[in-house]
């Protein structure tokens, strides 16, 4: 027999205990009426623990029970469970998440920009953010599955409660707590396509009321699910020593693919260790403590590199406090480590320390109003000087890159002495070392209730992203050989950042409402409408050809604001549906994404006449298209899923969760170079994924499961030149004690 198929089928008559939870089972949580489903805890929509139903804004939560029910592997899989989040996949594994979308803004822009730079990553609260260029390094994330209690989502702007980066909005991960006396383990093993192996464990005590402490550790290995790499002087995938960017570079350094690529056929290869304390002497004060790391090798996609597809590393390490005494909330973390998120080149490397503290007291004196003030620091120090040759500026900021953000906030809850109308309003000014000027933001929420089962709200909210590093930073010098027939005569592009940048700013206001219907069903629904304006992209400001000069062209490259601008328009409607031990919840988001005095050409009107430009850049530039508008080609107009759940039995679960999007094109710099439709083009066509998971406990601690992963074998790709999805089985095992 298939050596690999044994395993999965050891694993299945011997496994998990993925739905074999004590005091919060799946059996009890589906016993549940509706009404106590939509009770579940949110914290993330005001900074106020209350049910998802009352919450003020447009947010959503999944529960580690609806998690593991639906079979999901990873954190971000999981996130295809909520509804307004667009999630695809790179390579296995690895995915690019966006909430609402706003990826791939200024289109024709490089890889880089492809990343989502709005949404906020948090842990209990505590920020997770690449500050390079923003947004989330997703395998970086010390945590997984097993450490999750629930995953809250909050569309819309929050930089108001949050800070910069909670622009599109806040993705906060709630790790769970023991939640009985004594002490308890747990472990859980899958193992199934492509070579993938998922490890968790944790153990812990629960001293008492007021003392519990536990640890967790995971590792997670995964191959490619294709051996290629997209090579795009041929438009075609290719053998990773076939791609012609690599083959130009042996010549100079023969060791380049063992350097850049260690293990070609492995998509991931992660593991992270958690620890947990929490003090609770009194009913008002309250501590807790955390401590982690984590070390990853991913193939992704971050920058073009040599492939579209690049090795990235990090080793890291974070520390954080959360306390509450009486009415002040404090909350301190500090995160240090290396990251290379291309592996092989040496732009790509640096240092890192970042450090987060938030102060904020809540002040009740005043009937039925709460008034929080605050304040905040954060410093974010990435430095890559030992690991380039900084005299000649070989890397990419060449010395200390620091983002320092100071800030002062106020939050206002007020409900009415009936609590039918809730007012909430949250207001931030952010003082930047860079851009030295003060930004604010605030959001505006109201809430309504007809009666007990109907909710309408609105809100308003401005949010802005923070400096970006490599937007601020950037100091390299770029060399090569021009043309390559000619070595002895060279190109040099100066390449800059801008200290006076202006930060990427999103306005949004949103109208919802939330019913149950009956005892069986319930509905919310949001409309949005949103403007971004501000994106940030790399300008080819100036350049001169000199024939007879050894540097034959020198060339200067700045990032810059560029004029185009981002209106969305949509909406996102959820239904849920319980009946006898079936749960129904379907949801889709339908937007239109429009982008206005959006320019394809990214210089300036004074660089020499080039292919990119038309050969005429007094006309194809920055502010071509000045007054038009245009739909945006790479945000799905239609997207969602579904969680059916059915308890088939006392012992038996069976889930279905299929996932989908419309088709969408994504448009790389690439595509002014080569004009020919193809390269520089990734069409995207439309997908629907068809995920199911089956579980089975033997004993109240043990219980087996299989995961079936894109069930209709759909392998188009789901990201710019990523690697084909296809079909995929899982099978683990589980204990807890």
């Amino acid at each position: 027999m298939n050596k690999k198929l044994f395993i999965l089928l050891a694993a299945f008559f011997t496994n998990s205990l993925l739905f074999a939870q004590q005091n919060d089972s799946i059996s009890s949580l589906l016993d549940l009426p509706l009404e106590k489903l939509m009770d579940i805890p949110i914290y993330s929509a005001s900074k106020t623990e209350e049910t998802s139903f009352d919450a003020p804004l447009s947010s959503s939560v999944i529960t580690r029970e609806q998690i593991r029910n639906a079979g999901s592997t990873t954190i971000m899989e999981a996130l295809r469970l909520l509804p307004g989040v667009i999630v695809r996949e790179q390579t296995n594994g690895n995915y690019d998440v966006h909430i609402l979308g706003l990826d791939n803004v200024p289109p024709n822009s490089s890889l880089i920009f492809f990343a989502n730079s709005t949404t906020l990553v948090m842990i209990d609260n505590r920020p997770v953010y690449n500050y390079l260029h923003g947004g989330t390094f997703w395998e970086t994330l010390p945590i997984t599955l097993d450490d999750v209690e629930r995953i809250e989502l909050v569309r819309g702007p929050c930089a108001a409660m949050y800070g910069p980066n909670a622009v599109s909005g806040v993705i906060n991960i709630i790790t769970r707590r023991p939640d009985r006396k004594g002490a308890y383990a747990n472990a859980h093993v899958q193992y199934g396509s492509a070579n993938t192996l998922i490890t968790q464990a944790s153990a812990g005590y629960k001293f008492n009321d007021k003392v519990s402490a536990w640890v967790s550790g995971n590792f997670q290995r995964r191959d490619r699910t294709q051996s290629t790499y997209y090579d795009i002087s041929s438009d075609r995938y290719v053998p990773i020593d076939s791609v012609l960017a690599i083959r130009r570079a042996q010549a100079t350094n023969p060791q380049i693919i063992s350097q850049s690529y260690p293990d070609p056929n492995r998509s991931m290869n992660v593991y992270g260790y958690n620890g947990f304390v929490d003090y609770n002497p009194s009913e008002k004060v309250h501590f807790s403590f955390a401590v982690g790391g984590q070390n990853s090798e991913v193939q992704n996609e971050f920058g073009s590199g040599l492939a579209y597809i690049n090795t990235a590393t990090s080793a890291t390490n974070y520390a954080s406090l959360r306390a509450g005494i009486y009415g002040l909330n404090i909350q301190l973390s500090y995160l240090t480590g290396t990251e290379a998120p291309v592996l092989g080149q040496k732009i790509w490397k640096w240092d890192l320390h970042t450090m987060d503290a938030v102060i904020e007291y809540e002040y009740k004196k005043i009937k039925n109003l709460s008034i929080v003030p605050g304040i905040s620091y954060r410093n974010a120090d990435y430095n890559d000087t030992k690991y380039v040759n900084t005299a000649i500026r070989e890397g990419l900021w060449n010395g200390n890159a620091i983002s320092t953000t100071k800030a002062v906030s106020l939050r206002l809850d007020y409900k009415t002495t009936n609590k039918r109308l809730r007012l909430v309003g949250a207001g931030r000014l952010d003082n930047f070392n860079f851009p030295a000027k003060v930004y604010a933001s605030y959001l505006f929420a109201a809430t309504y209730k007809l009666n007990e089962n109907n909710l309408i709200r609105i809100s308003e909210g401005r949010a802005n992203r923070t400096p970006l590093l490599i937007d601020v930073y950037s100091n390299l010098d770029l060399t090569g050989p021009l043309p390559l027939r000619n070595p002895s005569q060279t190109y040099l592009f100066r390449y800059r950042g801008n200290k006076n940048i202006r930060l990427l700013t999103s306005d949004m206001e949103t109208i919802g409402y939330r019913s149950k219907i009956n005892d069986n069903l319930a509905i919310d629904l949001d409309v949005f409408y949103s403007r971004t304006k501000d994106f940030s992209t790399t300008i080819f400001e100036s350049g001169s050809f000199d024939s007879a000069a050894a540097v034959s062209f020198t060339g200067l490259l700045d990032e810059n604001n560029v004029n185009v601008r981002v209106h969305q328009f949509g909406g996102t409607l959820t239904v849920d549906y319980v009946v006898g031990k079936f749960q129904i919840k379907p949801f889709v988001t339908v937007q239109k994404t429009t982008l206005l005095d959006y320019s394809p050409y990214t210089n300036s009107s004074v660089v020499p006449p080039l292919s990119s430009n038309n050969n005429n850049p007094a006309l194809y530039n920055v502010n071509f298209n000045k007054g038009t508008e245009i739909n945006d080609l790479a945000t799905p107009s239609f997207y969602g899923g579904a969680y059916i759940n059915w308890l088939a039995g006392k012992k038996l679960n069976i889930n279905i969760n299929p996932y989908f999007f419309t088709s969408n094109t994504e448009l790389e710099s690439s595509n002014l170079t080569y004009k020919d439709g193809h390269r520089g083009v990734q069409q995207v066509n439309a997908k629907f994924l068809l995920n199911a998971a089956v579980s089975y406990k033997f004993t109240p601690r043990l219980a087996a499961s299989v995961n079936f992963r894109n069930i209709l074998n759909d392998n188009s790709v789901e990201f710019y030149k990523g690697d084909a999805p296809g079909f995929a089985v899982y099978g683990g095992v589980s204990f807890e004690y």
